[in-house]
């Protein structure tokens, strides 16, 4: 049931998230850190993955201050750690 729980936030994250790479916005950034704040604690207890949790921690602090191919980098640095950790990345 834990893990599904981290699948399911990640599965809100990634569409989210590449959406706000195509279209960044001060509301999409807030809802986005929201998401994150429940996604890295989710990450690092049931996938036991500290530097995933980091990443995805790090992720949601950048919005919006952050450059939007930093943004795009760190995220695809997310979707190789994501994987490799076992999550799905939603089609």
């Amino acid at each position: 049931m834990l893990n599904e729980h981290c699948q399911s936030l990640f599965d809100q994250f990634v569409p989210m998230a590449r959406q706000y790479l195509d279209s960044p916005g001060v509301m999409a950034a807030l809802e986005l850190d929201q998401l994150c704040m429940k996604l890295y604690p989710a990450v690092a207890r049931e996938k036991q993955n500290q530097e995933l949790s980091n990443r995805i921690r790090e992720f949601g602090r950048g919005l919006p201050r952050k450059e939007t191919e930093e943004l795009r980098g760190l995220l695809q640095d997310i979707f190789t750690e994501a994987q490799a950790a076992g999550l799905n990345l939603p089609d």
